[in-house]
């Protein structure tokens, strides 16, 4: 491994510890409190998009630019809805629960551009047929059943969380299905943080829908698996 490497993947672990150090602790207190560790949040999320300058820097190639894309608008998620736990049961909690989700929705789609942009051939029909229909069964099943068995209450944003399983979803789909069908161990790295990322977010719906923002367990749970998902898809960009 690439002293670049191991030194942006130490940063962003620690950078996300300061973080989540920040969110359970002041965080809690007030709205200033709050703000602070939205800031906090994004210096974690800079030492991830750091990652993938390094592997650029590199010499990636250029597909891995939409993985960096992805990770901007991943960044831009991370504040929008960092605010929402600000304004938490307040009129602006439902605009920057709605922004978060369209910006990781657009970051995802520059995922799917680097992965079809690195695929080529392999990114055909048969494997986007697949995913796309696993997508749609797991999300239904996740946001209509599960919300049910789970006590969920999506209220107005059930159209919203029944796109972002489906994308979610369909992006773990793909990419372990591109794993397979090309037999690469490069893609491993990427299908591993977007499983993570579908997880971090399962939690994170708990927290949202579930009556339990404040809950530590969850939150320290939700953001673990995600920057673990994001320092995962960023190290990718390494392998390309």
């Amino acid at each position: 491994m690439s002293a670049g490497f191991i030194a942006t993947v130490t940063v962003a672990c620690v950078l996300f510890v300061v973080f989540m150090a920040l969110r359970l602790t002041v965080a809690t207190k007030s709205e200033r409190g709050g703000v602070v560790a939205m800031f906090a949040k994004t210096a974690a999320s800079l030492g991830f998009i750091s990652i993938a300058v390094a592997g650029l820097y590199e010499g990636a190639s250029r597909a891995a630019l939409f993985v960096l894309f992805g990770l901007v608008f991943g960044l831009i998620g991370d504040m929008v809805l960092d605010l929402k736990v600000v304004y938490l049961e307040k009129p602006e909690e439902g605009v920057y629960l709605t922004g978060g989700m369209a910006s990781f929705g657009i970051g995802h789609v520059m995922f799917l551009t680097a992965l079809c942009l690195f695929a080529g051939e392999f990114a055909n029909d048969r494997v986007i047929g697949v995913s796309v229909a696993i997508a749609a069964v797991m999300a239904c099943g996740t946001v209509l059943l599960g919300g049910k068995l789970l006590k969920l209450n999506f209220g107005k944003f059930t159209v919203h969380s029944l796109l972002y399983a489906f994308i979610l979803i369909f992006m773990s789909a793909f990419s372990i299905g591109l794993c397979i069908s090309m037999r690469s161990t490069k893609l491993v790295l990427f299908a591993v943080g977007m499983v993570l990322f579908l997880l971090s977010d399962l939690v994170l719906t708990q927290m949202y829908f579930g009556g339990k923002p404040r809950d530590k367990v969850l939150c320290t749970v939700n953001h673990t698996l995600y920057y673990a998902a994001q320092i995962c898809i960023a190290s990718y960009v390494f392998f390309m």
